[in-house]
């Protein structure tokens, strides 16, 4: 869908940031003000986003009346041609502004559906100022058009004829008709991962080596997020949580389970991958290569260490975007299972005391607590490794519309995401954000691994 501004008074900041993610569920991009740093150039980056924004939806209070901001983007929405949807927050309606596309939200603060309705069937069209419109420095573009001439047209068609002839006799040369099929996967190299089928349905079943050492170690699944947009970012958390924003990525495949010893183990002993940095846990001696410990995901591992395993398996490391859309799907829940906390859905430091193990547990020790799509742990026990570089003020710099995000181009640590059998309430927020040093392993950071479809 299209693209909102809100406008709105600072005072009346609370109601946008509630409307803003009304919105976002509806599917629309929404741009507010509070993505701009405070040394950035205000005037140009609001001209800008007004221009390229499809509607205005103003928040009428006296607030707003009264600010000088407010009035100009007003001003400027109108003399632009941007349709204007004013909504009454409190106070009276203004007399410059056109009521029949407004509603009074002075009782009932949440949109009703009729609403979004007929916001969409304006914010598509996205009219763009004539050149009468136009204000002195902003560039106008007119839409490509192909244009044909009458006379240049005759003398397409019989090379269009030419062309289908010609392909039509390489095809049946067997030029066009590839007899080859995808090569075999190396069963000595991604041992005990043999992709036995890759079909529609969300889980895609793993092939178990008959060498592999237990239950959960021979049915790692891959599981299937499909495209989409989905909500990410938060406002109840940390700053680089912020704004929250819509992000479009196309499908991808995530592991059902965090990484096992096991597993990883195989890939050491295919000389693939290098040992862990220890093979301890915090509570026990020996953790990693005991049989016990098979089915607990692997620690010690730094973020080129996890990337190794994944690139090994022919995966690859998720994107940041791809796991919070794994962990909490396209509703924005704020945790896997919901908007509530509960102990008993992931292995964490929990406030109330119950379940602190102080370690690691089984990766499908928490039925209850999975995602969605029915991935496991993406809260506690580890934290996980991701691809992408940490920088506090990425989601601020991401200019709409966002598709399929990779991250900064530089930095010096790692993005994190989940947290860990050590975390609390908060880390465990699906859009919590944390971050480390690459080069370093520690005893509660994992990963998982993803690859393309």
């Amino acid at each position: 869908m299209g693209n909102i501004f809100i406008s709105y008074s600072q005072k009346d900041q609370d109601y946008a940031h509630q409307l803003q993610g009304d919105l976002l569920k509806q599917g629309f991009g929404v741009w507010m003000d509070d993505r701009i740093d405070g040394g950035a150039p205000w005037p140009k980056i609001v001209q800008d986003h007004l221009s390229n924004s499809d509607a205005l939806l103003l928040i009428v209070s006296e607030n707003s009346f009264e600010s000088e901001w407010v009035q100009q983007e007003v001003a400027r929405a109108k003399r632009v041609g941007k349709p204007v949807f004013p909504l009454l927050l409190n106070g009276h309606m203004w007399p410059s502004v056109e009521w029949t596309q407004g509603l009074d939200v002075t009782n009932q603060r949440s949109l009703p559906e009729k609403f979004y309705e007929q916001l969409a069937l304006v914010t598509p069209r996205g009219e763009h100022p004539s050149e009468d419109d136009s204000i002195e420095g902003e560039p106008t573009a007119e839409p490509f058009k192909l244009r044909i001439k009458s006379g240049t047209l005759w003398l397409l068609i019989p090379i269009f004829i030419g062309a289908v002839g010609i392909a039509f006799l390489l095809w049946l040369n067997g030029t066009f008709r590839s007899t080859s099929v995808p090569a075999p996967i190396n069963t000595s190299v991604i041992h005990p991962f043999v992709i036995t089928a890759l079909t529609p349905t969300r889980a895609v079943a793993i092939t178990p080596s008959p060498s592999a050492p237990t239950a959960v170690a021979n049915q790692n699944w891959l599981i299937l997020v499909p495209a989409g947009n989905f909500i990410m970012g938060s406002y109840n958390g940390n700053a680089d949580e912020q704004p929250v924003h819509i992000v479009y990525l196309d499908a991808f495949y995530i592991d059902k389970y965090e990484v096992t010893n096991a597993l990883y183990k195989s890939c050491v002993d295919a000389n693939a991958c290098p040992f862990p940095k220890f093979i301890n846990s915090n509570t026990r001696a020996t953790y990693y290569g005991n049989s016990r410990y098979d089915d607990y995901p692997v620690i010690g591992v730094t973020w080129d260490m996890a990337q190794t395993y994944c690139q090994w398996r022919g995966g690859r490391l998720l994107t940041e975007a791809e796991w919070e859309k794994a962990a909490r799907g396209t509703d924005g829940l704020v945790y896997p299972w919901g908007n509530g906390i509960d102990p008993s859905r992931a292995n964490y430091n929990s406030k109330n005391g119950s379940n602190t193990m102080g370690d690691t547990s089984a990766v499908n020790a928490y039925p209850s607590g999975v995602s969605p799509y029915g991935v496991y742990d993406m809260e506690g026990n580890v934290w996980e490794w991701v691809a992408d570089i940490y920088d506090a003020n990425y989601y601020a710099s991401l200019a709409l519309p966002i598709t399929n995000p990779f991250g900064p181009t530089s930095g010096l640590y790692r993005v994190t995401k989940g947290g860990s059998w050590d975390s609390t309430d908060y880390d465990l927020r699906s859009a919590r954000r944390n971050f480390n040093d690459p080069s370093k392993a520690n005893i509660y950071i994992g990963f998982r691994c993803g690859r393309n479809p």
